[in-house]
């Protein structure tokens, strides 16, 4: 388990906002389309297709899987391996470029967002 910042707040206040403010109705509305969309149309065999170079910046430690809390345990166990994810998207994207956080999850950006944006920029640079 990673560990808690203080400075995650600004992120859960941000949550508690949407879930508890004016339009929390159309958020939860928003959130079962992406459901939806990720459950009946996964673009995984499409990836071979992209032509825009691609990064992908994932934190390896993340587990995070759509469906994985109402799985059966079994499968559920299979779900969101992002360290092995994230070398199977990029062998089917061409012209990817993957970097890994070895040590953070499903928000890098967050967790370590120094780092992240560093390696987001010298990969940005690097484009030219």
């Amino acid at each position: 388990m990673g560990k808690w910042d203080p400075s995650y707040d600004v992120w859960v206040n941000m949550l508690v906002g949407v879930h508890n403010g004016t339009r929390s109705e159309k958020f939860r509305w928003n959130q079962a389309l992406v459901v939806d969309m990720v459950l009946t149309q996964p673009v995984f065999y499409e990836f071979p297709i992209v032509k825009p170079k691609t990064l992908l910046l994932i934190g390896t430690k993340d587990n995070t899987a759509i469906g994985k809390a109402w799985s059966p345990p079994a499968v559920a166990a299979k779900l969101g391996h992002y360290e092995v994810l994230g070398k199977e998207a990029a062998k089917l994207i061409p012209n990817s470029t993957l970097i890994e956080f070895e040590d953070l999850g499903h928000a890098p950006q967050i967790q370590a967002p120094a780092r992240f944006h560093s390696a987001l920029l010298a990969w940005l640079s690097a484009q030219n």
